[in-house]
Order: structure tokens, then C-alpha cells, then sequence
């Protein structure tokens, strides 16, 4: 049972981060979806209890489902379940795990589905280290991870076809009283090794400028958690987005999520829309 806390005290979670990687678009084509923080590392409900003993080195997983929209009319379906396993180190230091497998669903035209039919496939599977200081600051913390992409999607419309590596470098900063963190996040992803001929090359800066809001009764509201402002250094193009995400804590084992985005500058055509959602369980 979640006990009750003054708001002063609640401290947000942050072992647990996400940020950008994704695949290059050209050519109409388009890699499975490979972006995404999370929206729970950053919750701080002002009247449920979420200490560092209660979240920190617990386990999740999250199962994503999401669908896409692209702006060529074509669509994606995508199942995405993420695995985190944290690891409290010495002076406040926390490790985390992250392993993410993505399988889609589409219509999309690509050298994997040149026919344009509605195929099944996995995406570019990934997995990330991510390291969270301890507080520098009151309330602030910082986080930095490594992210490496494997092609094990193929190419598009599953995949990049290409190797992936990205560095991330992030902040975390709370204000308890007013049950709100600002937590935003940059990553660069590059791609370094070819697996198959004609992959297009991956040079993206992912960027989420992170606000999230709690509520009472476990409720929390959260920008660009999910789906990043991108700038794609191939074509030097960006793509802006609105995204939002919607969050219900039902106990201590137990939440999902509910929310979409929407892309407002495309001059690097990624997607029209989003709607995605998930339910999480904590181990």
C-alpha cells in the first residue's frame, strides 16, 4: 500500500531514463519506431508516497502500443515492450539496464515490403546503460547514457539496416512543492556499420524538452516524454512535433499511460500523427 507524505518530502524518481534513438527517413521510407524516454521516471504525485527505498531498484517492464500515421498515408501498428533493471551503486549512484524490442506491423513500402502490403516484422532491437548521479544540486540530478542500435530489423520498413550507436546527456530538476519536474534530454544517434547495401546513413539530435505535471490521486501529465523534436544532419531538416502523454498510477505495481503526437514542422517527413499507450508492472 502506497502511504501518504508531505509534499515537501516526495522526492522524484529518476534512475530510470529514456531519450531519442532513431533511424534516418529518406526516400519515403521510414525505420520502426525507436524514440522514447519515460514519462514515470519523472512523476512526483503530491499525494502518494515515492521514495527512493519504493522506487529505486525496482524492475519494470513496460508494454507499448503503438500507431502510426505517416504522412504518405501508410500505417504502423507496433507492439514495443521495454525491460528497465536498476542497480543502486555506492555514494547514490544508480545504474540502469535498459533493453527495448520493437515488432511492427505496416503497410509501408520498403526493400523489406516492396509490394506496400501489410507485413509483420521486428524492429531494430536496442539496448542502453544509463547512470544517474546523485543530487548536485537540491533537487537537481543529472544522467548520461550510451545507446547501441542493432539492424535486426533489416531495412525499412522495419529497420535502418545500419549499426547505431548514440550518446545521451540529461537533467533532472523538481519542484515538490508544485508536484512538477522539468527533465529535459538530448541524444545523438549515429550510425557506424553497415548491415546491408544501400542503408542510409543515421545522423539524428533528438531533443525532449521534458515537462511533467502530478495530480492528485496518481495522476500525471507529461510533454515530450515520448516523442522527441528531431533535427536529421543528413538533410538538415527538422521535425517538430506536439506530443503528450497521460498517466494513471493505480498502486505500486501497476500503471498506464494514454497519449499521442502530432507533428507540426515536417520538413523531415517522419509521421502526421501518433496515439500510443501502455501498461507497466513493477517487479
Amino acid at each position: 500500500m502506497i502511504d501518504r507524505v508531505d509534499t515537501a518530502r516526495v522526492r522524484p524518481t529518476i534512475g530510470l531514463v529514456t531519450a531519442a534513438a532513431a533511424s534516418a527517413f529518406l526516400g519515403g521510407a521510414f525505420a520502426s519506431l525507436a524514440d522514447a524516454q519515460s514519462a514515470r521516471d519523472w512523476v512526483i504525485f503530491p499525494d502518494l508516497a515515492r521514495s527512493l527505498d519504493e522506487m529505486l531498484g525496482v524492475s519494470r517492464v513496460e508494454n507499448w502500443l503503438v500507431f502510426r500515421r505517416n504522412v504518405n498515408e501508410t500505417e504502423s501498428w507496433q507492439y514495443w515492450p521495454r525491460f528497465y533493471i536498476p542497480f543502486n551503486l555506492p555514494a547514490g549512484w544508480t545504474f540502469t539496464q535498459r533493453i527495448d524490442l520493437p515488432m511492427d506491423y505496416t503497410d509501408a513500402e520498403g526493400p523489406k515490403n516492396p509490394m506496400g502490403q501489410w507485413k509483420a516484422g521486428i524492429g531494430d532491437w536496442f539496448i542502453e546503460e544509463i547512470f544517474t548521479t546523485p543530487e548536485v544540486a537540491k533537487n537537481l540530478t543529472l544522467i548520461g547514457s550510451v545507446r547501441f542500435v542493432f539492424p535486426t530489423g533489416g531495412q525499412a520498413p522495419f529497420g535502418s539496416g545500419q549499426y547505431q550507436w548514440g550518446p545521451m546527456i540529461g537533467m533532472s530538476y523538481a519542484i515538490p512543492e508544485h508536484a512538477v519536474t522539468i527533465s529535459p534530454v538530448a541524444r545523438y544517434l549515429m550510425s557506424y556499420h553497415a548491415k546491408d547495401d544501400g542503408a542510409a546513413k543515421v545522423r539524428t539530435l533528438d531533443l525532449f524538452p521534458t515537462v511533467t505535471f502530478g495530480f492528485r490521486d496518481g495522476w500525471s501529465l507529461s510533454f515530450y516524454s515520448e516523442n522527441p523534436i528531431v533535427h536529421n544532419d543528413v538533410t538538415n531538416k527538422w521535425f517538430v512535433p506536439i506530443d503528450v502523454l497521460l498517466l494513471k498510477r493505480v498502486s505500486k505495481h501497476l500503471d498506464f499511460t494514454f497519449g499521442g503526437a502530432y507533428g507540426l514542422v515536417r520538413d523531415s517527413p517522419n509521421y502526421k500523427y501518433i496515439i500510443n499507450g501502455s501498461v507497466a508492472f513493477y517487479f
